[in-house]
C-alpha cells in the first residue's frame, strides 16, 4: 500500500489491511502518512524514493574501509566520492555534448510510457482541450489495466499519481499530450535534465598531494580515548551496524537450546 502513487488505492489496500490486522492498523494510524506513503507525499519531495537505498548503497561502497585506520578511512572516503563525482560529472557532459537534454534513465522510463500511451483511449472534456478521460486498454492474460484516470494538463496532474510523485510524465498525460498535439516534455522537472546533473557534480575537489608540505596545525590538542568504544575481543565486526532504525518491540520469545533444553542460549553457544 505505501508504494502506490494513488491516494484511492492507497485508501482501499489500507482498509483491506485494516479487517486483517485492526490492532497494526491502529498503530499505523499514529504516524503520519506525508512520512511512509507515496500517495500522501507532500508535493513529490521524495520523487519516489521510499527507501534509504541510497545511504545503504554507500555503506556498501565503503565497506572495504571500516577496518582500516581513521586517516586511512578518511583518505579512502574523500577518494571514492572524488572518483565518483567526476565520473558522473563527466558522463552528463558526454551526453549533452550529443545533445541529449535528459539523462538516460528518465529517456528509457518516458519510452515505456510512450509505448502504453500508444494503448489508451483519450475522451476530452473541455473546449480548450485541458482535461481529459484516459483508459486503459485491458489485457485478458495478465487480467490488467481497463482503468479510467481523470488528467488535466493545465493542472500537471494526473489521478493515477504517478506523476505527482515523479514529476515526470506519467502514459496518461502522454496520450492526452499526443490527442491535442503537445510536446509533453514540457512537464518533466527539470532536475532530470543533464545539465541540472552536471551542476549537482561540478564540486571543486583538490588533490592532497605531499602530506610534508602540510604546516603542522598552531592547536595544541589532547585526544583522550573514550574508553567505552574500546573494540571488543574477537574478529572485528564488519557488516552493517545496526542503530535506532532496526530496534523493534521486546518479544516474549526466548532462544531455546535444542541440546540441553535451557533458554537463552542455542545449541551453538551451549
Amino acid at each position: 500500500a505505501a508504494y502506490t502513487p494513488c491516494k484511492h488505492i492507497f485508501d482501499q489496500n489500507l482498509e483491506k489491511f485494516r479487517e486483517l490486522s485492526p490492532a497494526i492498523a491502529t498503530w499505523i494510524d499514529r504516524i503520519s502518512k506525508e512520512k511512509w506513503t507515496m500517495a500522501y507525499d507532500r508535493e513529490g519531495r521524495r520523487y519516489g524514493h521510499m527507501t534509504t537505498n541510497l545511504s545503504e548503497c554507500i555503506n556498501k561502497v565503503l565497506k572495504d574501509c571500516r577496518n582500516i585506520p581513521i586517516t586511512a578511512l578518511v583518505k579512502s572516503t574523500y577518494s571514492r566520492c572524488r572518483k565518483y563525482f567526476v565520473e558522473r560529472g563527466r558522463q552528463a557532459q558526454r551526453q549533452l555534448n550529443e545533445g541529449q537534454v535528459y539523462c538516460s534513465k528518465l529517456v528509457k522510463e518516458l519510452r515505456k510510457n510512450q509505448e502504453q500511451a500508444c494503448t489508451h483511449i483519450v475522451r476530452v472534456y473541455d473546449i480548450h482541450s485541458t482535461r481529459f478521460e484516459v483508459e486503459e486498454s485491458f489485457n485478458p492474460i495478465t487480467q490488467r489495466g481497463g482503468q479510467k484516470w481523470a488528467v488535466n494538463l493545465n493542472g500537471r496532474h494526473c489521478q493515477c499519481g504517478r506523476y505527482s510523485a515523479l514529476h515526470y510524465p506519467c502514459s496518461h498525460i502522454i496520450a492526452a499530450c499526443g490527442y491535442v498535439s503537445l510536446n509533453y516534455y514540457q512537464y518533466i522537472d527539470v532536475v532530470y535534465t543533464n545539465e541540472h546533473i552536471l551542476k549537482a557534480y561540478s564540486a571543486q575537489w583538490w588533490p592532497l598531494g605531499n602530506e610534508a608540505a602540510i604546516p603542522p596545525s598552531d592547536d595544541a590538542w589532547t585526544l583522550i580515548p573514550d574508553p567505552t568504544t574500546i573494540r571488543a575481543k574477537g574478529r572485528p565486526k564488519s557488516t552493517r551496524i545496526r542503530n535506532e532504525m532496526d530496534w523493534v518491540e521486546p518479544s516474549e520469545h526466548r532462544t531455546k537450546c535444542s541440546r540441553c533444553g535451557a533458554e537463552g542460549h542455542n545449541r551453538r553457544r551451549c
